[in-house]
C-alpha cells in the first residue's frame, strides 16, 4: 500500500475522531439528580412544570411527576435523552426495586427505572400494582 495513501487515511480518521469529540457526539451522557431530570423535562414541555423526580441508579432515565399530576418519562437516546408524558392507558410494571413504564407511542419503547426504595411509592403515584 502507498505510504501516502495510508498517512492520509490516518490523517483523515483522526480529523473525524477530533471533531466528533469536539461537538461532543458519542459520549455517555448521564442524568446526575432530580435536578437535572427536572430541567430536562421543563425543556421538554414548557407547559410541564416539574415539582419531583426520581432518578434511575445508573442515570439512564427518570421519572418526573408535574404540578398538573401529570409524569413524564425519561430515557436515554444516544447522547441526548427523550421525553414523553405519560397518558393512560400506559404500561407499567413493578418488580420490587424497578418499574418498567412504556408509554402510548410504540417508538419510544420501554423504560426500566431502578428506583430502589421509592420504586413503589412511584409506582402507587401511577396507579401501577406489583408484578406478581
Amino acid at each position: 500500500m502507498n505510504m501516502l495513501v495510508l498517512a492520509g487515511s490516518l490523517a483523515a480518521v483522526l480529523l473525524l475522531a477530533a471533531a466528533a469529540h469536539l461537538l461532543r457526539l458519542g459520549g455517555d451522557e448521564r442524568i446526575a439528580d432530580e435536578a437535572q431530570a427536572m430541567a430536562i423535562a421543563a425543556d421538554a414541555d414548557a407547559g410541564f412544570d416539574p415539582v419531583a423526580a426520581a432518578v434511575d441508579r445508573a442515570g439512564m432515565g427518570a421519572l418526573v411527576r408535574g404540578a398538573d399530576g401529570r409524569h413524564m418519562l425519561i430515557r436515554r437516546h444516544g447522547s441526548m435523552f427523550a421525553t414523553r408524558i405519560l397518558t393512560p392507558p400506559f404500561f407499567g410494571r413493578l418488580d420490587r426495586r424497578t418499574l418498567t413504564l412504556g408509554s402510548n407511542d410504540a417508538m419510544f419503547g420501554q423504560v426500566t427505572l431502578d428506583l430502589g426504595d421509592t420504586a413503589p411509592m412511584w409506582a402507587r403515584g401511577l396507579g401501577v400494582s406489583r408484578n406478581a
